[in-house]
């Protein structure tokens, strides 16, 4: 009746065949969506989307704020054979592959790490910035976080304008980093054992976080090229209590998906509707290939409930571990350490100068370059069946292969020969996107990073003559 091959459909036959053969009768409720996902060791995404097929179909009826119930039904097709289902990894093993893979060389694995080149940052500019600022006030080596206060606020409030944002400088709080700011945001939040949404795929590292704080998480799937499914988001706050969403808007990690404006518009009425906060991570909205830069999430709150964070450090130096929160909390984060005096009056100087907007251009235009003859190589190289979308900013491509594929038997064979990539698995919490992978794009082209795409290429197609043979 449905697509096997996908696991929401395998899950959707399944509970079918359950209902058919009277094991839920007209009238009991299914187990919870927390229930399905700990028995068949799925994801939140994949147990809504079987449901949704459910329903669809005419088997079962939704509930608001109770659950899913088995309708009365006429005439429904007889039992199916109950497929087995197949235990997916777990995080312990994901984070297993991450430490591996942390093991190897930035400089060696350009394709690997989701980094910048380091020749686009503005080094020469930051250092005499820096050494001016410091030959002024040497208080920012004996006084630290007693000096002077930081201008970088109002720098930051400036361009808010150019988000569609009225921040005011006392609105902002100056950060050690987005996922500093994130954790801290949930802290006040949430509690251990509360159901956090993100979309999927989604950052390891995030996944890790959530993780370790003793939270639930509910997957809304994400398309690649537009981003968050919020049809999917509507059907999962109807049913479930959410206690907060971790989104990104703007080239979200790390598929690169952008949504439209009505689309950011529709999310914020919607988690109005339904008073669950949202934490907005924007840390790649500046880093767009198209005319104008994209709004935020934020700049549609009418409500307060979005929480914005951003970090600056990954588009001037990373070493500087600067970010910024606009959220009606701040007094909650006032426990957060805050990023280097030094560091902060630098950016706001080098704000102020002039300099940092053409920096930025630089920056947009050299990885729209890097984007453009990355995407063009994959797809030379790699088959057909390999899917990969547009680019429209950040710095990393997402390819989806037929699902059945093992990206992670892939990375085996690829690090053999010296190539590293990242598995889908790294990126969500059932395996359930294995058969998908990220490429880093914000390094240059080389030849020897064309023939590792060649390489790779050819491995994928072997794996996948592997496959149809099976």
């Amino acid at each position: 009746m449905w697509d096997r091959t996908t696991r929401y459909g395998e899950l959707a036959s399944q509970l079918h065949a359950e209902i058919c053969a009277g094991e839920f009768r007209p009238g009991d409720k299914l187990p919870s969506i927390r229930a399905l996902c700990s028995r068949f060791k799925g994801s939140s995404a994949t147990v809504t989307h079987a449901l949704y097929l459910l329903e669809d179909a005419g088997l079962i009826a939704a509930r608001p704020r109770s659950g899913f119930y088995v309708r009365e039904r006429q005439v429904i097709v007889g039992p199916q054979p109950r497929p087995e289902v197949a235990a997916q990894p777990a995080l312990p093993a994901q984070r297993a592959l991450l430490r591996e893979l942390d093991q190897l060389h930035v400089h060696e694995q350009p394709m690997l790490f989701a980094v910048i080149d380091p020749e686009l940052y503005p080094v020469v500019a930051l250092q005499r910035i820096m050494t001016a600022q410091a030959r002024r006030n040497p208080s920012f080596f004996t006084l630290g976080d007693m000096c002077t206060e930081s201008p970088l606020s109002e720098q930051l409030a400036r361009r808010g304008r150019l988000m569609g944002c009225n921040w005011r400088a006392e609105d902002i709080t100056v950060t050690s980093g987005g996922k500093f700011s994130h954790r801290a945001l949930l802290r006040v939040l949430i509690k251990p054992g509360d159901t956090v949404a993100i979309a999927s795929p989604a950052s390891m590292r995030l996944l890790w976080d959530l993780d370790a704080m003793g939270l639930n998480v509910l997957e809304i799937p994400a398309h690649p090229e537009y981003g968050l499914s919020i049809d999917t988001l509507d059907f999962v706050l109807k049913r479930e209590k959410v206690a907060a969403c971790i989104f990104s808007a703007n080239f979200s990690h790390p598929t690169g998906g952008l949504m439209s404006d009505d689309a950011k518009r529709r999310t914020v009425g919607l988690l109005a509707k339904y008073g669950v906060p949202l934490i907005e991570d924007d840390h790649n909205g500046e880093l767009y290939f198209g005319k104008s830069r994209p709004l935020p999430f934020k700049a549609f709150d009418q409500a307060g409930l979005v929480h914005y964070i951003t970090n600056l450090s990954d588009l001037v130096s990373p070493g500087m571990s600067l970010g910024f929160a606009v959220t009606n909390l701040r007094r909650e984060l006032e426990f957060m350490p805050e990023p280097a005096p030094l560091f902060q009056h630098t950016l706001a100087a080098f704000m102020a100068s002039g300099l940092f907007e053409p920096h930025l251009r630089r920056l947009r235009q050299t990885l729209a370059a890097y984007a453009k003859m990355h995407r063009a190589a994959v797809q030379r190289h790699f088959p057909p069946e390999a899917c990969s979308h547009a680019v429209l900013g950040g710095h990393w491509l997402w390819v989806e292969l037929p699902r059945g594929f093992d990206s992670v038997a892939l990375l085996r064979r690829a690090l053999t020969v010296g190539i590293a990539f990242a598995p889908g698995q790294l990126f969500c919490t059932d395996g359930s996107l294995n058969h998908c992978l990220r490429l880093n794009m914000g390094m240059p082209l080389t030849d020897r990073t064309e023939r590792n795409i060649a390489a790779l290429g050819q491995l994928i197609s072997e794996e996948l003559a592997q496959l149809r043979t099976e």
